[in-house]
């Protein structure tokens, strides 16, 4: 298969013989793919990144970044004053990001 004087080798033994196995150390790829050999390709949240590429690998929302609530937490800013809820005390008080002597 491999052609004269080299051997039909399959060192991880995934059928594919060395020569034509990019990845021959690694028994589940035979091309390194998007994040390597020896790594995974697997998409945890399905939203088309791999995981080793992916910020947030179990939250689908968050891909390229964690956002400023970090991963599985929405970004969500609910009174629209700029400042999202994980970090607005006053969620529902656009004039208010932190209670004042009267609350928010």
């Amino acid at each position: 298969i491999c052609g004269c004087h080299r051997m039909d080798l399959d060192t991880d033994k995934d059928g594919y013989v060395d020569c034509y196995d990019t990845c021959p150390n690694d028994p589940t790829k035979q091309s390194p793919g998007v994040c390597g050999c020896g790594i995974s390709d697997k998409d945890s949240d399905g939203d088309y990144i791999p995981d080793c590429r992916d910020y947030c690998p179990t939250d689908q929302n968050k891909a390229n970044s964690t956002g400023v609530c970090g991963c599985n937490v929405d970004d969500i800013d609910s009174d629209r004053d700029g400042t999202p809820d994980c970090i607005d005390p006053c969620k529902l008080d656009p004039f208010k990001v932190q209670p004042g002597l009267c609350g928010c």
